[in-house]
């Protein structure tokens, strides 16, 4: 039996085991016995330690790649010339616009208590602010880069490794609880908007078959963020300018 398992296919194996059922574990664990605070790191090193496991996927999944013969277009990288892929990046774009005339109009209409309830949440941010162009360059680079090897390793390529094995349902709801569980456990409410944003883009993927446009999604969300903190540390700023 030993010998059934191609050596191509022994890698899947234990790269889809990690990625659904090892690394969410350890997650949710982490999230629910967190470390000691430590003080704040610089920008630059704070990136780079958020980068560099990334890194170390990215080299696992090159290597399970080439053993298992998997090429980029497989993984959802090929160009979008299809008509469900050229669909998903007009969607993309669609949310991101009306998202950005959503966000204007909340901010036009944002009361001076929401204003300070903002301000507050700075100081309790998921990661280090840039105070420099190259610090926010490294930011965007690092976010970007980050988001779409998420999009890769949770829809790509669970995507087509899974379903020859289970199905595509099956396929789409395993790597959609991974991902969400991926995230880790604050309350239930973020634990399962964490599960029910991975299902809209697990079956976004698996209806167009290409990851661009989940990617421009995905990445919009760190880089609008910053955009925010940017707008309400201005806004802060203005006060004390006055005086």
């Amino acid at each position: 039996m030993a010998n059934s398992i191609p050596l191509s296919s022994l890698p899947d194996l234990l790269f889809t085991l990690y990625l659904l059922v090892v690394f969410p574990c350890l997650r949710l664990w982490q999230s629910r016995h967190p470390a000691a605070r430590k003080p704040p790191r610089p920008p630059l090193q704070s990136y780079w330690r958020q980068a560099r496991f990334v890194l170390v996927l990215l080299a696992a999944l090159v290597l399970v790649m080439l053993l298992g013969e998997h090429t980029v277009h497989e993984l959802g990288l090929g160009f979008p010339d299809s008509f469900p892929a050229l669909c998903g990046m007009l969607i993309a774009c669609g949310v991101l616009l009306a998202l950005h005339l959503v966000g204007k109009r909340m901010e036009r209409n944002m009361t001076p208590a929401h204003r300070a309830k903002q301000e507050a949440q700075l100081r309790d941010l998921p990661f280090a602010v840039p105070r420099t162009p190259f610090e926010t360059a490294v930011y965007l680079a690092t976010t970007v880069f980050m988001t779409a090897m998420w999009e890769v390793l949770y829809r790509g390529y669970l995507l087509l490794v899974l379903p020859p094995l289970t199905g595509l349902p099956l396929a789409v709801a395993l790597a959609a609880v991974a991902y969400g569980a991926a995230h880790g456990y604050k309350n239930p409410q973020q634990f399962l908007g964490s599960i029910a944003a991975s299902f809209g883009f697990a079956i976004g993927y698996a209806l167009t078959g290409s990851l661009w446009w989940l990617i421009v999604l995905h990445a919009a969300a760190p880089v609008s963020m910053l955009y925010a903190v940017r707008k309400i540390r201005e806004r802060a700023a203005e006060p004390a300018a006055s005086v």
